[in-house]
């Protein structure tokens, strides 16, 4: 190893900050997938948005596909007004 690679080993590592959402009342954890986000205060069972697309995607007979269907119609509708 050179002088000039050992030096480099030495330096600084540049720092990360790190943000915890887990006592921030704005965001709840998406109960599927575990995320925080601020998304699920308005889907159907606290559903993330990414969540709400991969049932409606992937599974379009589970449960909560009706609910996130008239939520989103909800809203488009009133996105029109």
């Amino acid at each position: 190893m050179t002088d000039a690679q050992y030096e480099a080993l030495l330096c600084p590592q540049p720092t990360c900050v790190v943000l915890s959402l887990v006592n921030n009342p704005d965001y709840i954890k998406c109960p599927r997938c575990w995320h925080y986000t601020h998304e699920g205060l308005h889907n159907h069972d606290g559903l993330c948005d990414r969540c709400c697309r991969v049932l409606l995607d992937h599974w379009p007979d589970h449960e909560s596909v009706p609910h996130i269907k008239q939520r989103r119609t909800h809203e488009s509708a009133t996105q029109k007004r």
